[in-house]
Parts: C-alpha cells; sequence; structure tokens
C-alpha cells in the first residue's frame, strides 16, 4: 500500500515538473461590450525548455495551441499578433503522430474551436500577448486547451560521437486548463445585466 502511495507521489511530481516547463495560455481580461457580447484577451507562455516554431515538413509540423469549444464564436473577432495564423474549425487540430491522436481534449462536434498557430519562433520562456476573441456567451466558464511545442535538448555530455553529442529537437504534445487569473473571478460570478 505503501509503495502504491509513493509511486503516486512521485508520478504526481514528475507531472508537476512537466507542467511547469510547458506552455501556459491564460486568459489575461475580458471586456464587456454594449452589444452584450464578452471578448476575451490570451497571452501564451512558453515554458523554459520549449519553443514554438513554425513547421518544416512532415517531420516537424507547425506548433500551435487551441481553445476547444469556443461556444458563440462571433465572426471576425479573433485578433491575432505578429507571427501567428489563425485558423477555426469545428474539429480542433489536436497534436498527433502517424494520424493518432496524443492527447484527447473534450472536443465538441459543431462547436468552434480556435487554433493560432506558429509562423515565427518563439523563444523559450517567452509570453506572447495579443490574442482574443469575442463570444455572444455572456457567462464565463472554464476552458480547455492542446497544444504542440518543439522541446531541444542538449548534447549528452561526456557522450562520444552522434548521436550522443548532438541536440535533440523533438515534439510535445501538451493538453491543460486555461488559466484564469483571480482578478477575473469577481467577473465569473457576475450575472450579466
Amino acid at each position: 500500500m505503501l509503495r502504491c502511495l509513493y509511486l503516486g507521489l512521485v508520478a504526481g511530481a514528475i507531472l508537476l515538473s512537466v507542467a511547469a516547463n510547458a506552455a501556459q495560455l491564460t486568459v489575461t481580461a475580458v471586456d464587456r461590450s454594449a452589444d452584450r457580447t464578452m471578448t476575451y484577451h490570451f497571452s501564451i507562455k512558453v515554458g523554459q525548455t520549449e519553443t514554438m516554431e513554425p513547421g518544416s515538413g512532415d517531420a516537424l509540423p507547425a506548433d500551435f495551441v487551441t481553445i476547444c469549444n469556443f461556444y458563440g464564436l462571433v465572426d471576425g473577432s479573433v485578433k491575432t499578433p505578429d507571427g501567428w495564423k489563425f485558423t477555426s474549425e469545428e474539429s480542433g487540430r489536436t497534436p498527433s503522430m502517424g494520424g493518432y491522436p496524443l492527447v484527447l481534449p473534450v472536443d465538441i462536434p459543431g462547436t468552434p474551436n480556435i487554433t493560432w498557430t506558429a509562423a515565427a519562433v518563439v523563444k523559450p520562456e517567452t509570453e506572447v500577448t495579443g490574442f482574443s476573441a469575442t463570444t455572444r456567451v455572456t457567462t464565463m466558464t472554464d476552458g480547455m486547451y492542446s497544444a504542440m511545442l518543439t522541446q531541444r535538448s542538449g548534447p549528452v555530455q561526456g557522450a562520444p560521437g552522434s548521436p550522443g553529442n548532438a541536440a535533440m529537437t523533438s515534439k510535445q504534445a501538451q493538453i491543460g486548463m486555461i488559466a484564469t487569473p483571480s482578478f477575473l473571478t469577481d467577473l465569473k460570478k457576475q450575472r450579466p445585466d
């Protein structure tokens, strides 16, 4: 029994350390308009060992982040910062390998998903702002996202010859809940006018 508890604690510590190095999507502000729409502003913070990069063929597809199930998306309302491309699909883009999904976010058919794809390199520990989207839904809810990132590891120290002395590049799949800062909790509790 204690062995199971120990293994669970070790697994939890590993997951927390992986999450600390991954990308984090955060709601930075929510604006209510007189026309009863709400605009959500987002930022993406890239972890210390990851980058987000444009694609380089089938071997290394472009990195992206997808917000799943963005109900009530107002056409033409999505804003995208320089170095990123926007798409919206009913079946959201999910990190995959060989045609098989690496993560399984809850993706409700017929509901818009918002995907921002890197068109320029985003360096480690960079926070990118300027993402936003407007919805007709006037209540706040928790959100889920999935992402694909590029992870680069340095050469193995002391390893002779290739590949031990070469840096390695791999893709990392991620799924998570959208972080909502505490200053927005009051807004989340308010009822629309």
